[in-house]
Order: structure tokens, then sequence, then C-alpha cells
């Protein structure tokens, strides 16, 4: 193919590229060290639900302010903004595995610092503020490093169902998350349940130091670390439309974030509990979207796959502003979820194809960089439109969007053209 004119790459294929993709299930049970790594992920991803909920809750008792509750979102996930593409640049230059398993162990350290101020009294908001911002610059190392390690780990007809099995970590965290952190909260309080948070991350360093080595060329320590991963982006019109794309979407979901509780509260006169099982639709369907994906990869191109998912994200969205019962709302989240499940595994092999494996790390750091503040910024708007129009408008306002970002890409000739045999990640 002729997006990226790199030289031919093509160590992490170890078996034909026209093989049929094998799905998550397969993928966990024919390759162990993959295996040892998505249970890491699987744990960490629970341990991360359980510091959020946490946090969370322990800055809403002490303050009793929503603006508070913000902050700390924020201070977790904007520092991934600027951090990301030195971090990507860095897992290209030296081994990623030993980076990542630093990183999980530092970060241990930094979130049990939380429950060791609270036994010694000294627990302020400043100090979680400041240990959230830490640890949100540190987790694009893992985040990225994952995307970067997983080519390396299993053969190219397994790439697809591997991603997908590790975007399922998230989803499942999703849908138990939130039970098992209310659980450990109520029990032990919300400074002392990050203690287990802790030892997930070192966990998550055990699995890690399993994973394989991936060479090195020495030449990359004299290119520019600020630049390249931009660079390489930019020669592949492929990648550079589905970075769009995303924005596009998370930009657009963002404003349904904050929209949808004040919908469902006036539009449709429920609770939280009635709140909680839209999310919980959301995630079980997401599971069941992300287990069909190597089956979907076999009906369809997966560049117009992408297309697809954002569009009719969109309808599903949509039917949720538009549904006059909780029970049809909930339905139309499902939905939303099936539709949205193998949306990051199908991205995230299309571009370990497409990209050579000795830049990947600074193409998904440049990426993370662009597309983390993207819910954020979209949440924002949300706000500042909650005093104009509706929560519904809102929420058709953002469905609107992701039919129109999903209708670019289908329209897209770089993304038209993909096929998921011929993404190789050599470059031609």
């Amino acid at each position: 193919m002729d997006y990226v004119s790199f030289p031919a790459d093509s160590s992490n294929l170890t078996e034909m590229k026209d093989s049929a993709p094998l799905s998550p299930v397969a993928v966990l049970r024919s390759y162990p060290t993959f295996r040892r790594l998505w249970a890491g992920a699987m744990v960490s991803a629970l341990g991360d639900t359980l510091t959020w909920l946490a946090l969370l809750w322990f800055v809403l008792e002490k303050t009793d302010s929503g603006a508070m509750v913000g902050g700390v979102l924020l201070c977790f996930a904007l520092p991934a903004a600027l951090t990301s593409t030195p971090i990507g640049r860095f897992l290209d230059r030296f081994q990623p595995r030993t980076i990542m398993v630093v990183d999980n162990v530092l970060r241990a350290f930094i979130i049990a610092a939380i429950p060791l101020f609270h036994w010694l009294g000294n627990l302020t908001i400043t100090g979680v503020y400041i240990i959230a911002v830490c640890a949100g610059a540190l987790s694009p190392v893992t985040q990225i490093g994952v995307r970067v390690v997983i080519p390396a780990s299993v053969p190219d007809n397994a790439l697809l169902g591997a991603n997908a099995a590790m975007a399922l970590t998230q989803q499942i965290s999703v849908v138990f998350g939130p039970v098992i952190a209310g659980l450990v909260i109520a029990r032990w309080g919300a400074p002392n349940a990050l203690l287990l948070d802790a030892v997930t991350f070192l966990l998550m360093a055990w699995a890690l130091a399993g994973a394989p080595d991936i060479s090195r060329k020495a030449s990359l320590e004299r290119e520019d670390s600020a630049s390249i991963g931009w660079k390489t982006m930019l020669a592949s019109p492929a990648v550079i439309t589905m970075t769009l794309v995303s924005f596009v979407f998370f930009f657009a979901y963002g404003p349904t974030e904050t929209a949808l509780p004040v919908h469902i509260k006036k539009a449709l006169n429920t609770d939280a509990q009635g709140f909680g099982w839209l999310w919980s639709a959301l995630g079980v369907g997401s599971i069941l979207g992300g287990l069909s994906v190597s089956y979907l990869s076999r009906q369809t191109k997966p560049g117009l796959a992408l297309g697809w998912i954002a569009a009719l994200w969109g309808f599903a969205q949509a039917g949720v502003a538009l549904a006059p019962t909780l029970n049809l709302a909930i339905g139309a989240m499902f939905v939303g979820g099936v539709v949205w499940g193998p949306y990051t595994a199908l991205e995230t092999s299309l571009i370990q194809r497409i990209i050579p494996s000795h830049r990947l790390g600074s193409v998904f750091g440049a990426r993370t960089t662009l597309l983390t503040p993207a819910v954020p910024l979209g949440t924002a708007a949300g706000g500042f439109l909650l005093t104009i129009v509706s929560a519904r408008d809102i929420i058709l306002i953002s469905a609107l969007a992701c039919v129109f970002g999903g209708t670019v890409a289908l329209l897209s000739p770089g993304l038209r053209r993909i096929r998921q045999e011929n993404t190789t990640g050599d470059g031609k």
C-alpha cells in the first residue's frame, strides 16, 4: 500500500497475513505471553476504576463541591496531553517492557501515598490533586507501551483479537468495577481502598515482566524526539484520517456525559439507579461488541467499519435522547455499546499494521496527546450548552456530530482502500 514510505519491517508477522483473524477468546487461549499481559491489564483496570471512584467520593465528602470533584478528573486526564508525546518517543528508543515495569511500580507507590498520608492525618485536597497529577502524567507509559508490545506478543492473524481482548479489560471494568469499588469503599473507607489499587499496579508490573524483548535501533537517538511521531503520522493519510475521526467522535461524545444525567432526571423522571442501569447497559453492549470484532473484520473493510461505528453510535445516541421511557433508553444505550465495542481494537490494529514497529510508540504518543483533551473539551462544551439549550437537544447535537464524523470517514478514499490483510506494518 502507498500510505507511508518507510523501510520494510515485518518482524511482527509470524503467520500468513491473510489468515482468518482469531477471536479474542481464541487469542487468550492460544498465547500464554499475551494471556499473562491481559490478566495484569484486567486487574489493573479494575484497580483504576476503584481509585477513580474512591478519590471522587473522598473529595465529595470533604468539600461537597462538584467543581472540586471535576478538578480531580481534570488532574487525572489532562497531564497525559503533555507527557504522551515524549513518553511515546522514549518507548521507541528504549526497551518498553522495562519502562512499563518501572512505571507500574512507581505508580503503586504514588497511589499508596494517599492512604499513608490519611493514616498520618495529613491528607488534604491539595495533596490529592498533586498525587492525581503525578499518576495522570505517568498513565500514558503503560497505555501506549501495551500497544507497542502486542504486535511482538502475537502473530499477525491474532493482532485484532489481541487488541479486542485488551479493550475488553476496560469494558469489563466499566460493568464490574463500580460494584467492586462500592463494596471496598463502604468497608474500608475511600483512602484505605486505594491500597488495593496499589497492589494491582504491582501485579501489572509482574505481568509486564514477561513481555517480549523488542529490538531498538541506536540511530533513533539522533532523530528529533519532539516531532518524529507527528511527522510519521502526517506521512500516513489513513492514520491522519482515523485520528481526526476519533477526535470528532470523542469530542462529540463529551457533551453527552454532561447532559445525560440531567436528561434522564428531567425527561425520564428517574434517579441514580436508572442512571446506573444506562451505563451498565453500555458496558454489557461494549463487551458483546468487542467479542464480535473478528467476525466484523471478515464482513467489511476495517476503514469502512470505523466510519459505520461512528455514524451508528450517533443514531444510538439519538435513540437515547428521543426514548419516551427509561427501558427504551437503556435499550438504545445497549445498542450503542454493541456498536462501539469493536472501535478501539479495529483502529489500533490498523495503526499497528500501517506504522513500522520502531515508530509505534511515537505515533501512539502523538495521537494520545491529540485525543486526550477531546472528551474533557466536549464535556466542558456540554456544560456551557446546558445554559442555552435542553439536555435532550445537546445529546441530539452530539449524535449529529458523530453521524457527520462517521460519514466523513465513509467517504474518505484513504480509509476506503484499507483492507485488513494488506496493512502489514511494513510501510508498503
